[in-house]
Parts: structure tokens; C-alpha cells; sequence
């Protein structure tokens, strides 16, 4: 009786770290997919698709863009997306770049640059704005990925005057 416990006990901790195993993803592949996700989401803006955009969200997800308020919570997020594109406001260009991934359990933080072209109203021609980026995702059980978080600013300094 003993035997066939301690055999069962095993096999059930061979499944287990076998069934890790399986999910777990190394650094690399989160990023790829991280990467993935990034050049979804810079298309579905250049279309003006928040929809698509707002899938790669959580219920519950936080949003601190540079110059706005921040928005908690999905609705809130696509609300905001709304407002500017009810202003006129266009994405033209949104490059972002994927520097550091470091994963915890099942949340992960990406650290990143952006490059992002905005046509405003009233505006000739285009503005653009470099800048830094985190975003955590946290892992879903069939292996997806959600924004819970994002923050992102300028590296430009509005103090400054350019002549």
C-alpha cells in the first residue's frame, strides 16, 4: 500500500513539473510575443481600430498616458481612445520597441521605447514624439497576454525651448 502511494505521489509530481514545464515560456518567446501583440496593436491604431486595440486589455487594466489623465478599468480606456479620436486627432506613425522583459509568476514587465506621429487638428503636417514605456501584462491560463498596466511619457523636456 505503501509502495503504490509513494509510486502515485511520483507520477503525480513527474505531471506536475512536466505540465510546468509545458507552460512556462522563456524570456525570449514572451518577448516575441510581446513583440507580437505590439505590432497588432500600432496597426489597429494607424486604423483608428480602438476595438481591436482595447482586446489586449484587462477588465481591469490602468492606463497613465503622458499628457492625460489616467484611466482605470477598460471602459475607461475606451473612453479615452474615443475622446481623442473624436478631436480629429490621428495616429500616423507608432513604432514601439520591446528593450527588457522580466517575468515574475505570471506577471511580466516590458520595458520599451516609442516613436509615435500624430496629425492634430489645427496643426500643419505632423508632430512626433520619442519616449519610454513600461507596460506589466499578466499571463492568462491558456497562455495569453493582458495589459494591466501602462505608463509612458516624452523623453523631451516641454521646459526646454527650441529656437
Amino acid at each position: 500500500m505503501k509502495n503504490a502511494i509513494f509510486k502515485s505521489s511520483l507520477l503525480l509530481i513527474a505531471f506536475m513539473m512536466l505540465a510546468k514545464t509545458a507552460v512556462s515560456q522563456t524570456n525570449e518567446e514572451i518577448k516575441a510575443k510581446i513583440e507580437k501583440i505590439n505590432k497588432e496593436m500600432a496597426q489597429a491604431m494607424l486604423e483608428g481600430n480602438s476595438e481591436k486595440s482595447l482586446a489586449f486589455y484587462a477588465d481591469d487594466a490602468i492606463s497613465m498616458p503622458a499628457n492625460a489623465k489616467m484611466s482605470e478599468g477598460k471602459e475607461a480606456i475606451k473612453k479615452a481612445n474615443a475622446e481623442m479620436m473624436n478631436s480629429g486627432v490621428k495616429v500616423t506613425l507608432f513604432e514601439a520597441k520591446t528593450l527588457k522583459v522580466k517575468t515574475c509568476d505570471q506577471t511580466i514587465t516590458e520595458i520599451g521605447t516609442y516613436k509615435i506621429g500624430l496629425s492634430i487638428p489645427g496643426m500643419e503636417g505632423t508632430t512626433e514624439e520619442i519616449g519610454k514605456y513600461v507596460t506589466l501584462w499578466k499571463q492568462q491560463p491558456d497562455g495569453s497576454l493582458l495589459i494591466k498596466l501602462e505608463i509612458w511619457n516624452s523623453d523631451s523636456n516641454p521646459m526646454e525651448h527650441k529656437q
